[in-house]
C-alpha cells in the first residue's frame, strides 16, 4: 500500500481515539460535550477528505464509472451522491486552497461540495471565499458564494439566470407502491420565489381556517395549498393576490437602485428587477445607505403587509432558527399587551417553535451592536410549572 496514504489514514485514525470519551456524555459538562462535538465534526471533515483524495486516485487509474460502483457498493451510497463525490474529488485539484482546508478539517464536505460548483460554473476567487467557506453553514455559504458569483458575472447574471431557466424540469408521476400521485420540480430562484410565495400565502390562510386543537403537520398543509392553488380559483375568478418581494438599495450618491435581490437574499440582474417592477404583484423594498425601511407602513397591533415586507427584507428568517420567512410571524419585542408599539424597530420574525420559546420559555430577542436580532436563552431553566402570560386573541379581550 502507498505509505503516504496509510500515513495520512493512520493520522486520522489515531485523532479519532484521541477523541473516544474518556466519560459517559452524562458525566460529561455542557462545555465538554460542545468541546466533543466540535472535534467529532473536525475529524468527520478529515476523513471525508482522505476518502475524497483516494476516490480522485481510483478514478486517474480506472475511471469515474469504477468509482461509482465501489463507492455504491462498498460505501453504501445512492446512485446520485456517489457521482456527486466522484465530481466534487476530481474537481478539488483546481481549488489547492479548499483542499488544504478540507484535510486539515477546517472546511466541511458539503462546503467543499459548494466551492466546487461555482468554480465549475465560473472562475470564482478562492482566497476570498475560504474563511467563510471555514465558518459558515452550508445554507449560508451557499447564499454567500451566489452573491459572490454576481459579483464577479461580467452581464450582471445574466447569463447564468438563463441557464437557470434552461434547466427548467417539471414531472408528475404515480407511486407504484401505493398509487400517490408525486409532484417533482426544479425553477429559477425568480420563478421558485413567485411560487413560493403564493404557496405560503395559501398555508397561511388554511392555517387560520384549521381547528388549532387538531392542526395537520407543515407538510400535509403545503400539499393542501398546492392542491388549492391548482384547482380553484377565487369566488370572483381572479386568482390568490400575493405579492413577491423584491430588494434593492438606493445610492443616494449616484441617485440609482443597486444590488437587487429576492427576499432570501439572493441576487438577480438588474434587468429582471426592472421587469418585475412592472407587475403589480411585486412588492419593492426600498433601502437606505443604513439599510433603514423607508415609507413601508404604519403601526397598528398586527404587522401590515407593508410592515411585514419591511421585516422579511430586514431579518430574512427567523431571527432564533433560520427558518424561512414564509413560516415566521411579526413577534413583538417589548409586547403589546405591555405597551409595545407596532413598528419595525419593535419587531422582528419568529417562527412558531421560536415564538413559544420567547412567550413560553423565557427566551429574549436581543440586539448585536450592529442591528442583527437573535434570541437568548434564559439564564436558567424555566419552572415547567410556570406559564408566562400569553398575548390573548383580540376578540377575547374586553
Amino acid at each position: 500500500m502507498d505509505g503516504e496514504f496509510v500515513n495520512g489514514s493512520v493520522a486520522v485514525v489515531n485523532r479519532g481515539r484521541w477523541l473516544a470519551p474518556t466519560l459517559p456524555v452524562s458525566e460529561a459538562s455542557s462545555e465538554q460535550l460542545r468541546r466533543r462535538i466540535r472535534s467529532t465534526i473536525r475529524v468527520q471533515n478529515q476523513a471525508a477528505a482522505a476518502r475524497s483524495e483516494a476516490v480522485a486516485e481510483l478514478e486517474r487509474r480506472h475511471g469515474s464509472e469504477l468509482v461509482e460502483t465501489v463507492l455504491r457498493e462498498d460505501g453504501l451510497l445512492g446512485r446520485r451522491r456517489a457521482r456527486s463525490e466522484v465530481i466534487v474529488a476530481v474537481e478539488l485539484d483546481e481549488l489547492p486552497r479548499t483542499r488544504e482546508g478540507f484535510h486539515k478539517g477546517d472546511i466541511s464536505a458539503e462546503n467543499v461540495r459548494i466551492l466546487v460548483g461555482a468554480n465549475q460554473r465560473g472562475t470564482i476567487d478562492e482566497e476570498q471565499l475560504l474563511d467563510d467557506a471555514r465558518s459558515q453553514s452550508p445554507d449560508k455559504f451557499a447564499a454567500t458564494v451566489r452573491k459572490h458569483e454576481q459579483r464577479r458575472a461580467e452581464d450582471d447574471g445574466v447569463s447564468k439566470l438563463v441557464y437557470q431557466r434552461s434547466r427548467r424540469f417539471a414531472r408528475i408521476t404515480t407511486d407504484l407502491d401505493d398509487g400517490m400521485t408525486v409532484l417533482y420540480g426544479r425553477f429559477d430562484p425568480v420563478t421558485g420565489a413567485q411560487i413560493e410565495t403564493a404557496v405560503s400565502a395559501m398555508m397561511n390562510d388554511l392555517w387560520h381556517q384549521e381547528d388549532p386543537r387538531s392542526r395537520v403537520s407543515a407538510g400535509q398543509r403545503m400539499a393542501d395549498a398546492i392542491a388549492e392553488l391548482v384547482t380553484r380559483q377565487e369566488r370572483d375568478g381572479g386568482v390568490q393576490d400575493v405579492r413577491l418581494l423584491v430588494i434593492a438599495d438606493y445610492d443616494t450618491v449616484a441617485g440609482r437602485l443597486g444590488n437587487p435581490r429576492l427576499g432570501d437574499g439572493t441576487p438577480v440582474p438588474a434587468g429582471t428587477l426592472r421587469r418585475l417592477a412592472c407587475d403589480a404583484q411585486v412588492l419593492p423594498a426600498i433601502f437606505s445607505g443604513s439599510t433603514t425601511p423607508l415609507d413601508l407602513g404604519r403601526a397598528r397591533r398586527t404587522a401590515s403587509g407593508p410592515q411585514r415586507a419591511a421585516l422579511v427584507a430586514r431579518d430574512k428568517h427567523c431571527v432564533g432558527c433560520g427558518a424561512k420567512a414564509s413560516w415566521c410571524q411579526a413577534h413583538h419585542i417589548r409586547h403589546w399587551q405591555d405597551g409595545g408599539p407596532t413598528n419595525i424597530d419593535n419587531m422582528t420574525l419568529l417562527c412558531t417553535r421560536c415564538h413559544h420559546m420567547v412567550h413560553d420559555q423565557d427566551w429574549t430577542v436581543e440586539q448585536t451592536p450592529t442591528g442583527t436580532y437573535y434570541l437568548r436563552r434564559p439564564p436558567r431553566q424555566p419552572n415547567p410549572r410556570y406559564r408566562r402570560r400569553r398575548n390573548r386573541p383580540f376578540k377575547q379581550r374586553k
